[in-house]
């Protein structure tokens, strides 16, 4: 959302990101053509335009006081577009790093996290399906956002997705199957993946899983989540990430919509655990969902549209496995998250 954004007419805020169409109601009709965008193009899934409620841009602001507000006008937004719940379209709310992205040494007091946390998903329950902890830099960031998600949302249930580095670990140095492995002990995580990194790293990351049984195990429950960016290297290794030097426009140009959902086949067809959800982060505009959606589109369908539990079909099964879905918009797009 937050490259799309801005592209459908929301001024650029190097203070507020895409929160900016949350704060200004003359921008909220464009929230929900943002969303409806990549509905259009095939998303089965949208994440909340709730990426930049967080402290860390609030703040600076001085409008943290409308967090619950703001929070539940992003659920309602993503839900008026979504159609009723029950539908053919997820909306998942975001759950993201409260301070700022990538940045697993800015991560705030557990206690105050936690409340954080609790905050946004209790104003976003009544509107979404599910809850995203996305673009989390490293297990604690993780562990905090689901201890909120417990407390502000009992009954939630959560995808956990990392904004793996260019290796495929997380952003505090933790390989990706250890970071999966802690969250096998929580019973509100529906959903593990990566997201916000380059494409080549997904492989790099999810690998790590073939020689974890126990991560594997995990993985192999719950769906298996992948979405990332646009941006080069340089952009995603870059510590000092923030919204007042970030250049939407800087996106790779080798990264076509072509190449993206090539990758996107790669991701759905490894032999071993194959990603269930796919969709794209910052800079994956609809058009790359479109090509997305058309390469994974079965030509024989049988599953429930929910994402429930994947049948592993074994070839005496007679069943289909369940094929993956798409989602669309967000940090700039894919599932709709991250920004």
């Amino acid at each position: 959302m937050g490259v799309l954004l801005p592209k459908l007419g929301m001024p650029k805020d190097p203070i507020l990101w895409s929160a900016r169409a949350l704060v200004e109601e003359k921008y909220h009709p464009i929230v929900v053509q943002a969303h409806r965008a990549y509905i259009d193009a095939g998303a089965t899934a949208i994440i909340a335009n709730s990426y930049a409620v967080i402290p860390g841009y609030l703040r600076k602001a001085k409008l943290e006081a409308e967090t619950p507000r703001l929070a539940a006008l992003a659920g309602q937004l993503a839900r008026e577009a979504a159609g009723p719940k029950g539908g053919d379209v997820l909306v998942l709310g975001s759950l993201p790093p409260l301070i700022d992205s990538y940045r697993a040494d800015l991560l705030l007091p557990e206690a105050e996290a936690v409340s954080w946390y609790a905050m946004l998903a209790r104003a976003m329950a009544p509107y979404v399906d599910l809850f995203v902890c996305e673009t989390m830099s490293c297990p604690e960031e993780a562990a905090s956002a689901l201890l909120g998600l417990k407390e502000g949302c009992p009954d939630g249930k959560a995808w956990v997705c990392f904004a793996v580095d260019s290796e495929g670990k997380c952003r505090d140095g933790t390989p990706f199957n250890v970071a999966v492995r802690q969250l096998s002990t929580s019973s509100h995580v529906s959903g593990v993946g990566v997201n916000c990194c380059i494409p080549e790293a997904v492989e790099l990351a999810v690998a790590t899983l073939d020689s974890d049984p126990q991560a594997s195990a995990f993985a192999s429950s719950v769906e298996r989540v992948v979405y990332a960016n646009a941006y080069p290297k340089e952009h995603n290794e870059g510590v000092k990430f923030n919204t007042e030097n970030l250049d939407d426009e800087d996106v790779r140009k080798d990264l076509t919509a072509e190449h993206y959902a090539e990758s996107a086949k790669k991701w759905a067809n490894r032999s071993t655990l194959p990603f269930t959800f796919i969709g794209g982060c910052c800079g994956i505009l609809p058009h790359h969902i479109k090509l997305v959606a058309a390469s994974l589109k079965p030509k024989q369908r049988a599953d429930t549209g929910r994402p429930t539990q994947h049948p592993q079909a074994s070839p005496s099964s007679g069943s289909i496995p369940k094929q993956p879905k798409h989602g669309g918009g967000g940090g700039g797009s894919g599932f709709n998250g991250g920004g």
